[in-house]
């Protein structure tokens, strides 16, 4: 999340940084991985991961626009099918 926001090198942030989406303060800053899962809560299990939703055209990563799901759940979450 951290890395396709804000890395250019990395190969997806032109689908996410590159595009202006954000990892909040809140998880960006220094306690960051403690306030993410203050806010979101452990990874229920290697079968999900983060989605963007409601909003996933636009939406950063931030608490009120996040949610653990599963691949199937992500899938019907794409830009694509917006």
């Amino acid at each position: 999340m951290n890395n396709r926001c804000k890395n250019p090198k990395n190969p997806e942030y032109h689908r996410y940084g590159g595009r202006g989406i954000k990892v909040c303060d809140r998880w960006g800053g220094v306690n960051g991985y403690k306030n993410f899962l203050e806010d979101l809560g452990e990874r229920p299990s290697l079968d999900y991961s983060i989605d963007r939703f409601p909003n996933n055209n636009t939406g950063n990563y931030e608490k009120n626009n996040c949610r653990w799901a599963t691949e199937p759940e992500q899938q019907r979450n794409k830009r694509s099918n917006s």
